[in-house]
C-alpha cells in the first residue's frame, strides 16, 4: 500500500503540473494564518520556581494552491507551518508536546464524487470531529495550542522531551485532549464523501507511523504502529430552531514490530461528540477512549512505546458558550482517567476554564480568562522522573490576529 501511496502522489503532482500548463491564468494562490499572543500569571502548587508572569506565542502560516477544473471541482495543495514559543521553558514547545514546525503538507482533488487527499495531515476521525465550543482561540484546557504548565529544570535530569523536567507538565504522558487523533500528523491518504443531507463520511490510511517519505519504504521501527486506519462520520443540520452537530470516529492500527506481545498492543482510539446551538447559546460534549497512554501522540521505540494492551485512557470534555454582539463567554471542563501499566494505580487529570472575549473586527479578538488544573496519581511523588501531582491556577489575556 505504501507503494500505491507514492504512485498516487506522483500521479497527482503530474496532474497539477499538466493543468497548470494549460490553465495557469486560473491558478489561485492564498496565504493566510494567525498570530496568538498570551500573557499569563501561573501559580503551581509544587512548582514554585515557575510561579511567574509568562509570555507565549502561537503562530500559524497556511499556504494554498488551488486550480479550478473544467466541469467543476478543483485540484491543489496546502502547507501549514506552526511555530510556538514560551518564555518559561528553554524550548519552543508549548502546544502540549509537539515541536514540528511543518504541521501539514498535502495535495487534494475535489470533485462531485468527494475529496481525495494525500500527504502529511490529520486523520479522518480528527478532521470530521466536532469540538466543544470555547471563546479562546489558542489557550484551551482541551487540546491547547498554548499550554503553560512546566517542570522546574534541575540537572542532571533536564530534557526537552515532553513530560520530562524542563518541559511540559504531562505526567505519564497525560495530555488533556478529547479529539480522536490516534493517526496524528502521519503521511496518509484520505477520502471524504460529499455531504448527503447533512451527513459526511471519511476514511484514511497511514501505511507507517511516520512523517517522512523516505521512511515509508524502510524497515519497521521497534514497536512502530503501522497500517493505521481512520473511519469517521459527521452530521451537521437543524431540527427546528436547534442547530445540531454530531461526529463519531474510530482509529485502529498494528504494532508491526512488537517487542512485548501481550503488554504492548495495537492502536485503538475511539470517540464521539455532539454540539447543540440555540439562539445565542452553544453547548457541546465529547467522549474518547484510547489505549495510547495519557491520550497524547503515539510514541514508538524499545523503552518509550506508549500503546498498551488493555490499558485505557478515558476522556470527557464539555463546553458551554454564550454570544451576544461582539461579546462571548464560555466555560469548559475536561476530565481524564489513565490506567497505568505495571501498577493498579491510575493517573487523573482535570482542567476547568472560564473565558470572556470581545471581537474588535473579523480579524482581531481579545480574550481574558482563568484556568484551573489538577493532576493526581495514587502514590504520586516528586522524585526521579519528576512529579505526578500538581494543582495549578492560570490567569491570562490572549490576543488573536487572523490574516
Amino acid at each position: 500500500m505504501s507503494r500505491v501511496l507514492g504512485v498516487a502522489a506522483a500521479a497527482l503532482f503530474a496532474t497539477v503540473a499538466v493543468a497548470q500548463a494549460d490553465d495557469f491564468d486560473r491558478l489561485i494562490l492564498r496565504l493566510n494564518g494567525h498570530i496568538t499572543g498570551v500573557g499569563a500569571v501561573v501559580d503551581q502548587s509544587t512548582m514554585g520556581d515557575l510561579d511567574e508572569f509568562i509570555g507565549a506565542a502561537d503562530t500559524g502560516l497556511l499556504g494554498s494552491v488551488i486550480l479550478p477544473l473544467d466541469g467543476g471541482g478543483e485540484i491543489g495543495g496546502r502547507v501549514a507551518l506552526d511555530l510556538d514559543y514560551s518564555t518559561h521553558v528553554d524550548t519552543f514547545l508549548n502546544d502540549a508536546g509537539r515541536s514540528d514546525i511543518l504541521e501539514e503538507a498535502w495535495l487534494y482533488w475535489d470533485s462531485r464524487l468527494g475529496r481525495l487527499q494525500m500527504g502529511l495531515m490529520d486523520g479522518a476521525a480528527d478532521v470530521l470531529g466536532v469540538t466543544p465550543p470555547t471563546v479562546s482561540s489558542g489557550i484551551h484546557v482541551d487540546n491547547p495550542e498554548v499550554y503553560l504548565l512546566a517542570f522546574p529544570c534541575q540537572d542532571p535530569f533536564c530534557s526537552s522531551d515532553p513530560g520530562q523536567p524542563g518541559s511540559l507538565f504531562n505526567p505519564n504522558g497525560m495530555q488533556l485532549r478529547s479529539d480522536v487523533h490516534g493517526s496524528d500528523n502521519f503521511l496518509k491518504i484520505m477520502y471524504v464523501t460529499p455531504v448527503f443531507d447533512g451527513f459526511r463520511f471519511a476514511i484514511s490510511y497511514a501505511p507507517d507511523g511516520t512523517r517522512y517519505l523516505g521512511e515509508l519504504f524502510g524497515d519497521d521501527e521497534i514497536n512502530e504502529q503501522a497500517n493505521i486506519v481512520d473511519i469517521a462520520a459527521s452530521y451537521a443540520g437543524s431540527i427546528g430552531a436547534l442547530d445540531v452537530g454530531v461526529s463519531v470516529g474510530y482509529v485502529f492500527g498494528e504494532n508491526v514490530n512488537n517487542t512485548a506481545v501481550g503488554f504492548l498492543g495495537d492502536l485503538e482510539d475511539i470517540g464521539a461528540a455532539i454540539k447543540l446551538g440555540y439562539r445565542e447559546w452553544t453547548a457541546g460534549a465529547n467522549y474518547r477512549r484510547t489505549n495510547v497512554a495519557g491520550g497524547g501522540p503515539v510514541v514508538q521505540g524499545l523503552f518509550t512505546a506508549n500503546v498498551f494492551e488493555d490499558e485505557f485512557t478515558d476522556v470527557w470534555s464539555f463546553g458551554l458558550m454564550y454570544e451576544t454582539g461582539p461579546w462571548a463567554a464560555s466555560v469548559n471542563y475536561i476530565t481524564m482517567t489513565e490506567e497505568l501499566p505495571f501498577t493498579p494505580s491510575e493517573q487523573k487529570g482535570t482542567g476547568l476554564q472560564f473565558a470572556l472575549g470581545y471581537t474588535i473586527n473579523e480579524a482581531f479578538r481579545i480574550t481574558g480568562g482563568y484556568q484551573r488544573y489538577e493532576f493526581d496519581r495514587d502514590f504520586g511523588f516528586c522524585g526521579f522522573g519528576g512529579c505526578t501531582d500538581l494543582d495549578a491556577n492560570v490567569g491570562y489575556v490572549e490576543t488573536t490576529f487572523n490574516f
